[in-house]
């Protein structure tokens, strides 16, 4: 076979490699967490800290509640129990009580906005988990796809690589050197096919002495790219 048709041949190989070689990597960064999925994720885990921090404050709030409405018991039974004689310290004791009562009001309407505020963080950190949950899904099933998308260009890469060695087993060693240079300086393609009288790879119109040694099969470059021709 002449050994521009090998060098075709060779570079059909290689440019189907770079095609595996791209998409293996464009599969690999597709299979990463999409920032969507990272933003649901930071949002969810910041749901579920509001709903801890006002767990933690209806809890404390509660237990102050609870708290003040035991003191007040306790002091109304010390009031209305006959232990206190004086009258001033009766009227004294009454006017704490009502003050207590007062405040004890606020904490309870405090309470109350602790649990309002703990029902809606766990609504929310609800709907941040179900769309979280939606949104994992669906990445894991297209990572689950890539995977075995990998698996095939890796098999399908494999295969090629295999051909390349019989080709480069027949292509003369100088031949070899000067494809590999080319490829590496005119951004990996350094074999194209003629188009009519045009090169195909740059476009331009060849010479007909060009157009005849192509025709004939020898090893001739574009006058205008360097890539070298084939028909």
């Amino acid at each position: 076979m002449q050994t521009i048709k090998l060098l075709a041949t060779l570079q059909k190989i290689d440019l189907a490699l770079d095609a595996d070689r791209r998409q293996f990597a464009e599969n690999k960064q597709a299979m990463q967490p999409s920032p969507e999925l990272q933003a649901m994720l930071k949002q969810m885990k910041e749901a579920e800290a509001r709903l801890k921090h006002w767990r933690k404050q209806r809890r404390e709030r509660d237990e102050k509640v609870t708290e003040l409405s035991d003191k007040i018991t306790m002091l109304e039974k010390q009031l209305y129990g006959g232990r206190i004689k004086d009258a001033r310290e009766q009227v004294s004791m009454q006017q704490n009580i009502e003050s207590l009562k007062r405040h004890l009001a606020t904490l309870e309407e405090s309470a109350l906005e602790a649990l309002l505020e703990q029902e809606e963080a766990a609504k929310r950190l609800a709907e941040t988990q179900n769309a979280f949950a939606a949104m994992k899904q669906a990445w894991q099933e297209k990572k689950t796809a890539l995977e075995k998308e990998q698996e095939a260009l890796v098999v399908h890469a494999r295969g090629l690589k295999a051909k390349r060695e019989q080709v480069v087993a027949t292509l003369p060693a100088a031949d070899l050197k000067r494809y590999e240079a080319m490829r590496k300086k005119l951004g990996g393609l350094a074999v194209v096919q003629m188009n009519g009288r045009s090169c195909g790879g740059c476009g331009a119109s060849l010479p007909t002495a060009v157009v005849q040694k192509v025709h004939e099969g020898q090893t001739v470059k574009c006058p205008i790219c360097g890539r070298l021709l084939y028909d």
